[in-house]
């Protein structure tokens, strides 16, 4: 009996992606809700023993400042240009963890036997072409890449979030046929930080190159605060860049990250300080303090 590969977008809005890869066979497309993703699943995997999902949610949770992992922190400082696609965990909005755990459960539920590794289609998109993410000028390019990498012909992929189901599988059959060794899961803690694994089958985070140990660096705590963390990221960044790391600090991901994602009429970055100033004045003195 073939083995069966899923994936899995947690997209949400009607924007769920769904793959599977068995044998030869490939399918993927975008359904409208979780509950119509996990019954897709178990349409794919009826009378099979044991299946392998790649999924983009947190499989593993840290009790470390704003949720940050190990394997975040790897992948911010080993892929400079895409490190904003990597936001803290206590600040993603409820499809991706919520939704993306949720279908997780219930196909292991329903498969009985369910291997389970996290992916991360932006950052893993780069990390395999050295370029950036952008389905929406470079759809194509990026369907054909992805079929050149499942080697299995034509893959019929209507949508960015079929495409991202689709990378998932593809993950999950390279790390099940050992082909990639790397499981970023295994990284070290930092100081004052615990992983938990959620309740369900033992995840793993499978990635296509070895990660340095030095990329995840212990997190230090900030002179003089003993309450609060440093990231032990280089400051001599942009200044939107530092921003985001002083309000993650503070403690208010959630606008640090409306800060990351700023872009003003023009699809320009600038304006994000003058955005900050008039919504969130207390969160700009810190920021303008440390100027």
């Amino acid at each position: 009996m073939s083995k069966v590969y899923l994936g899995y977008d947690p997209g949400g809005g009607g924007a769920h992606g769904v793959a599977s890869i068995v044998g030869d066979r490939v399918h993927c497309a975008t359904v409208v809700t979780a509950q119509a993703a996990v019954e897709w699943f178990q349409e794919q995997t009826q009378g099979v023993a044991s299946a392998t999902l790649g999924v983009d949610t947190l499989t593993l949770w840290s009790t470390g400042p704003a949720g940050w992992r190990p394997a975040d922190r790897a992948l911010r400082a080993l892929y400079p240009p895409v490190s904003n696609s990597v936001a803290a965990p206590n600040s993603l909005y409820g499809s991706m963890p919520i939704n993306g755990m949720l279908v997780t459960l219930l196909v292991d539920k329903a498969c009985g036997r369910l291997k389970v590794t996290e992916t991360h289609p932006k950052v893993l998109y780069y990390a395999l072409t050295q370029s950036v993410y952008d389905y929406v000028n470079r759809g194509s390019q990026m369907v054909q890449e992805l079929e050149a990498w499942i080697d299995l012909g034509r893959c019929d992929i209507k949508s960015e979030h079929a495409w991202d189901a689709l990378v998932s599988a593809y993950a999950a059959r390279e790390w099940d046929l050992g082909h990639w060794k790397t499981d970023l899961h295994q990284l070290p803690c930092a100081d004052g930080e615990s992983l938990f694994c959620p309740e369900g089958p033992a995840s793993h985070y499978a990635w296509p190159v070895d990660v340095p140990q030095v990329v995840a660096p212990t997190a230090r705590k900030a002179s003089g605060d003993p309450g609060r963390w440093r990231s032990p990221e280089p400051r001599a960044r942009e200044r939107w860049r530092v921003a985001v790391d002083l309000l993650e600090e503070a403690g208010h991901d959630d606008v640090a990250q409306q800060v990351a994602g700023y872009k003003n009429a023009r699809e320009e970055k600038s304006g994000w300080d003058a955005w900050l100033k008039s919504n969130y004045p207390a969160l700009w003195a810190i920021v303008e303090q440390h100027d």
